[in-house]
């Protein structure tokens, strides 16, 4: 593309304020210290990949909010994330499968990922706590920032990031990325990593032997099968020192990639791993986008695993049911069906397996049979049938689950009909419209291309991969009705006709559209809109 046109573009971006082309994703430390959490950015990179998905709304103090902010103090974007710091700790009878321990710790230190739009408007980007209610302690709570890092410190920690990449890759341990399932560009699939710790460079072909051991094992899930199209998955191959796993109550140490161990937090089937070196690993060989779920296969046969921001698993029997509970939690916002904990009846919970609803009209209502009795009592009925049955959520009373028994209770059952359609509504995100066509040179084309040519949309990611032939200049552009006019928010306009927008954006109505700027071909668009 020429300069002239290359700037007259960024002329557009910067006066509208509305479009961009970049987003940053950011690797943040954080350390309990005196005065509450202290966060310090570890590593960033400003690049075309997309943002984090907002995660459903939670208790208060179970997520922190990301936001970039303009020099006014306007919030311009604004993403949700787990708060790494708390951690709910689960150990399931490795026959029965029922819960044994369910406690949450919080951690003294860790770190997490997160990427969001970086437009040239973004002035700073904050880290703020998720505080729930309207009075003005809460209010203010809520608009104190735990963190603040300036756009100059960002975009410094950015090409520092780039410029010592060779000097922190030499300190982490030579890795491979295999792509196992391809379903499309990473901005708009939900991509699963699995890597393997404790496996020697002479246990490569076990390593990989396992992994796709635990993916046929994640793929048979009826679920995860019926959703197949929405995901991609890789296999991360990296070398440790040493075979197995720390084992702590034994006094068995090993030397290993991410340095897995049993018996942290004095559980002995608790199995964790060092995040930092999870992360740098990974993001070794991979882009942020392509690293939304990361599973950590532990070369052991011993039972355990854990969830979090890493879910980890050893080779034992059942460690794939711990895995799939867990990414209930951690990727489709599911609460723990199980009595067993501290209870907490004070607020609905927002997640929507529990409630403190006991009635009819309770949030999964819809899906009672009018000849299903409420409240529900267990034992009386096929279990998979919805009704309100008591016990939920660490309470014997006091709030209620949709069925008798689900994998978010025990593990070894069905997801059911209120979690499978949880999980669907997740995968539904990913799946995106794919639209085809033949672009003359000059011409353009609109997505969608059926009447009424524009899509009604809710708030969130908007993203759009475009792919053309080689030698053309194709470029992709995003508008949303404003006012009485369509107005452009959004734009990719590289040298060639693959491009990419990741935008997020308000709801109301929008269309994309593809336009040649030199050279003729077909073109694949693959947009995905928020419900």
């Amino acid at each position: 593309m020429p300069y002239l046109r290359r700037s007259a573009a960024l002329l557009a971006l910067l006066a509208s304020q509305a479009a961009y082309a970049d987003n940053i994703s950011l690797r943040l430390n954080f350390t309990e210290g005196r005065n509450g959490t202290e966060f310090t950015p570890a590593h960033a990179e400003i690049g075309t990949f997309a943002v984090t998905p907002d995660v459903r709304k939670g208790a208060e103090g179970s997520q922190w909010r990301v936001v970039a902010k303009d020099a006014a103090g306007n919030i311009l974007h604004e993403v949700t994330v787990h708060n790494s710091q708390q951690r709910h700790i689960e150990v399931f009878n490795r026959k029965t499968g029922a819960i044994d321990v369910s406690q949450h710790v919080k951690r003294p230190n860790g770190v997490f990922e997160v990427s969001l739009p970086f437009d040239k408007a973004t002035a700073t980007v904050e880290v703020l706590p998720v505080v729930h209610g309207n009075s003005a302690a809460k209010t203010a709570a809520a608009t104190t920032p735990l963190a603040t890092y300036g756009r100059a410190a960002l975009e410094q920690l950015a090409t520092t990031s780039q410029a010592s990449s060779k000097t922190a890759l030499a300190a982490v341990p030579a890795a491979t990325a295999t792509t196992i399932l391809n379903n499309g560009p990473s901005g708009i699939k939900m991509d699963y990593v699995f890597v393997g710790d404790g496996y020697t460079a002479a246990e490569m072909g076990k390593w990989q032997a396992d992994a796709q051991k635990v993916i046929n094992g994640f793929l048979a899930d009826p679920v995860f099968a019926a959703n197949k199209s929405s995901m991609n998955i890789r296999r991360v191959d990296v070398a440790s020192n040493q075979s197995g796993a720390d084992e702590i109550d034994k006094g068995i140490y090993k030397d290993t990639a991410m340095d897995g161990a049993f018996g942290c937090y004095n559980i002995d089937r608790l199995l964790c791993v060092d995040s930092t070196k999870v992360y740098n690993i990974v993001g070794s060989v991979l882009k942020p986008d392509e690293r939304d779920v990361i599973v950590v296969i532990s070369n052991s046969t011993r039972y355990g695993g854990s969830g979090g921001d890493v879910a980890t698993l050893s080779m034992a029997d059942q460690s794939i049911e711990i895995a799939l509970h867990e990414i209930g939690h951690t990727a489709f916002a599911l609460a723990d069906e199980y009595e067993y904990g501290t209870c907490d009846t004070s607020a609905e919970p927002a997640q929507v397996d529990v409630s403190l609803n006991g009635t009819r009209s309770v949030k999964w209502g819809n899906l009672i049979s009018a000849s299903t009795p409420v409240p529900t009592q267990p034992g009386m009925y096929a279990n998979g049938t919805v009704g309100v049955f008591q016990g939920g959520q660490y309470c014997t009373a006091g709030k209620y689950r949709p069925t008798e028994n689900s994998r978010m209770r025990t593990l070894g059952y069905p997801w059911h009909a209120v979690n499978e359609g949880a999980v669907r509504n997740v995968f539904a995100k990913y799946t995106g419209v794919t639209q085809t066509g033949t672009l003359a040179s000059g011409g353009s084309a609109n997505a969608p291309s059926a009447s009424p040519g524009y899509v009604s949309a809710g708030a969130g990611t908007f993203t759009l991969q475009l792919t053309g032939p080689a030698g053309t200049d194709f470029d992709l552009f995003l508008y949303k009705y404003s006012g009485n006019a369509w107005v452009k928010v959004a734009s990719s306009e590289g040298s060639t006709s693959s491009e990419s927008i990741s935008y997020n954006g308000t709801a109301g109505y929008y269309y994309a559209q593809v336009k040649s700027y030199s050279g003729a071909g077909a073109y694949t668009l693959v947009y995905n809109f928020p419900k």
